[in-house]
């Protein structure tokens, strides 16, 4: 559970009794501790807009009550060791994994959301490693549907890397052959992972030819055959298994938060997905360029 998915919970239980006003500042506090008031007063303003210091004072004084934070001294302090330590016990078994839910298919909205959250948090308090979206997949069935989450993400300057097999490959070839044989559900008759890469490279390139800053997008196929498909917006991360028989859209899901305490399931895959990247080559499918010859010679050398 992420430090703002725990504030979030905590804030909506019905013994705190908060206002939406006061949780709203609730949301703004660090996990970190040495948050003085003028800056949460500053990340409040930043995210929510203006509001006089005399009316943001007397939210805090309600929350402290409501959190029954008393006793001489500074309150602040007080209410972020409370939550600290209310957020430590607040993940038992896998959860300190990173582990948030496990879905039963590809969760569209939940990734629409991620990518939301990230367009909001830029420019704020999210770790410069968080503001990205990664996705690697032998091809995408979903990525038209994202397609205009994408050209926001590079307005705003968030860098995006797709990773997709090289149509040609072996190994596409194979994973075309494996579900094919073994589908769970009918395919489409004219299902073909070559067709289905180019079609997704036709998107990229009208992501390409919409967008004023189309050198954030980043592009690379591989030759390889990966064992999970990774979709990544900002510190949430969905990673499915490729199984036989079935789209790894249609897998169970893991729901997984970046910001874990343990970082032993995370980084093993971002690491996976770093090691492919490495190895694959930069591909570019510029508009109005003959780009599909270019594609079919890409690993003939």
């Amino acid at each position: 559970m992420s430090w703002t998915v725990f504030l979030q919970a905590l804030g909506e239980r019905q013994e705190h009794a908060l206002t939406p006003h006061e949780l709203e500042v609730i949301l703004c506090l660090r996990q970190e501790p040495g948050q003085s008031k003028q800056q949460l007063l500053e990340a409040y303003q930043l995210r929510h807009g203006p509001i006089e210091e005399e009316a943001f004072t007397q939210r805090l004084r309600t929350i402290y009550r409501k959190f029954k934070i008393s006793g001489n001294g500074y309150k602040l302090p007080q209410l972020q060791r409370f939550l600290a330590q209310q957020y430590q016990g607040s993940e038992p078994g896998l959860s300190r994994f990173g582990l948030s839910r496990i879905h039963a298919a590809f969760p569209t909205d939940t990734f629409a959301n991620a990518l939301e959250r990230l367009l909001h948090d830029q420019g704020q308090d999210e770790e410069d490693d968080h503001r990205e979206v990664a996705i690697l997949q032998t091809f995408a069935p979903n990525l038209e549907y994202y397609r205009a989450h994408l050209n926001r993400c590079l307005e705003a300057g968030v860098r995006v890397r797709i990773l997709l097999a090289w149509p040609y490959s072996l190994a596409a070839g194979l994973r075309e052959q494996v579900l094919t044989r073994y589908a769970a559900e009918p395919l489409a008759e004219d299902f073909a992972i070559q067709g289905s890469v180019i079609a997704n490279l036709e998107t990229l390139e009208a992501t390409i030819r919409a967008s004023r800053n189309p050198a954030y997008l980043e592009i690379r196929l591989y030759d390889t055959l990966p064992s999970l498909s990774l979709y990544r917006a900002g510190s949430t991360l969905l990673a499915a298994p490729f199984l036989h028989g079935a789209l790894a859209i249609h897998t169970f899901q893991l729901e997984l938060d970046l910001g874990a305490s343990d970082a032993l399931l995370t980084g093993t895959l971002l690491n996976d997905f770093e090691r492919m990247w490495t190895v694959a080559r930069p591909f570019l499918p510029a508009p109005d360029q003959n780009w599909r010859n270019e594609l079919k010679i890409l690993f003939t050398d």
